[in-house]
């Protein structure tokens, strides 16, 4: 090989060192992890995007966004949102609550009884974690079970406390012509 064509090679594998180190440094800087919590500081990703299930007296199936394990072996949710306010909604309570009682019977993990709600909000351009409580147990399986009976006929459905969520909803005629 001649010398001129070492030299173009090397300045090539240059470049690229040079450009793989300022995309890392972007990565950084623009604060993917910034929204992460004092508390899952050191933890590590070892659940995403996956379906886990809870049987029993009803079938609880919820899709995990992300867990993290601490360095004591505790598991924390973390669910993602986008959405145009900084804020979090009873339904997101509910879908991590889901998600700790599939996870935790599937697996046997301990999981925290805290989650995250990751807003990503769209107006601002930013990413604010929001520890919230989840739901024992008991509330998840009494949750299920009273979305079962009324999707069977056997309850009838209650007005929710916000219009917004009575407009999506698929007993909005029913209840409608109850009221």
């Amino acid at each position: 090989m001649s010398t001129d064509l070492l030299i173009g090679m090397a300045c090539v594998l240059i470049a690229c060192v040079c450009g793989a180190i300022c995309l890392l440094r972007r990565h950084h800087s623009t604060g993917d992890d910034d929204w992460m919590p004092a508390e899952l500081q050191g933890a590590s990703l070892v659940y995403a995007e996956r379906l886990y299930r809870a049987k029993g007296s009803v079938t609880i199936s919820a899709k995990v966004d992300r867990a993290y394990r601490d360095r004591a072996g505790v598991v924390t949710l973390v669910e993602l949102k986008t959405r145009d306010v900084d804020r979090v909604y009873m339904s997101d309570i509910i879908e991590l609550s889901a998600q700790r009682f599939a996870l935790a019977a599937q697996t046997g993990d301990v999981v925290r009884a805290q989650g995250y709600v990751l807003v990503a909000s769209t107006a601002r351009r930013r990413r604010t974690a929001h520890r919230v409580d989840l739901l024992t147990e008991d509330q998840v399986v009494a949750l299920a079970a009273r979305r079962e009976a009324v999707l069977a006929g056997m309850i009838e459905a209650r007005h929710a406390c916000s219009y917004a969520l009575c407009k999506n909803c698929t007993f909005v005629e029913p209840c409608r012509k109850t009221s």
